[in-house]
Formats: structure tokens, sequence, C-alpha cells
């Protein structure tokens, strides 16, 4: 049986990790009740989502070996918000992020995260959320096969 590609078990280690998001462990929101590896239908009366998404997989231009990989993915958050707090909300729901994941180290699969952007997408028509995307991207090595 062939082993859990790499992205896919960085990805299953950022859930749990994201899974931390909690007031109670001193963050700012609750975000890490629901993490998802897969889209899903979102109900604003359920609270905030966070959904990873892989997107690029690719052999950098300063590899040091020929089984190095540049991973990025993205954490989508899609926060149920008041007209009085939406912006707030979303703020925090992305400094919330960027504190449990920049420099956290999945070892030994690859080295430490890092932030690379994020940007706050259109509100959702009709829907009483708002959203953003947090891109990360860490490196790793993966067996060459001979």
């Amino acid at each position: 049986m062939a082993d859990t590609p790499i992205p896919w078990a960085i990805l299953e280690l950022v859930q749990t990790r994201l899974r931390t998001v909690r007031r109670a462990n001193d963050y700012r929101t609750d975000a890490g009740r629901d993490v998802r590896l897969e889209p899903a239908p979102f109900d604003p009366n359920d609270g905030p989502c966070l959904t990873l998404y892989p997107l690029t997989t690719l052999y950098p231009d300063d590899a040091r070996s020929a089984g190095e990989r540049g991973f990025t993915f993205v954490v989508e958050a899609l926060v149920p918000v008041r007209i009085d707090n939406a912006q707030q909300r979303i703020v925090e729901t992305i400094a919330d992020i960027e504190d449990a994941l920049d420099g956290y180290a999945q070892a030994p699969l690859a080295l430490p995260l890092q932030f690379q952007e994020s940007v706050l997408l259109d509100r959702p028509d009709g829907l009483a959320a708002m959203a953003a995307q947090v891109l990360f991207g860490t490196r790793y090595r993966r067996a060459v096969p001979r």
C-alpha cells in the first residue's frame, strides 16, 4: 500500500494545529472549531469555518536535491459577521491563523511554514459572512525513485 503523499500529510497536520485556535487557548477567536480538508456548504449560523486547499507543488530554482519541493496551500476562512463587526472579526481570524501557523514546524515532514499573504475576498452574495484566504508555503523532500 502506498504512503500518504507528503503534501496531504502536511495538510492533515495543519488541520490538527488549526483546531487549537480557540479563545480557551489564548486566541482571539474560536475559528478552530470547524477546520476542513474538503469544501462543504457553509451555514453562517454554525460559526466560523476554515478550509484548507493545496495550491502548488514545484521544484524550487534553488533546490539542493532532486527530491526537494516547494508546497503552498491556502487556509480559507468564512466568518459569520454582523454589520457592526464584520471587518474586525475577519482581521482577528486572519491574525489567529497566522499566529497558529507562521513558523509551525511539522517535522519531520517539512521545513517550518512561512506566511506569504492574506487576502480579503468579496463578501459572498446574500451571505452574512466575510471571507479571507491566507497563503502559506513550506519545503519538503520526497524520496526520489531509483
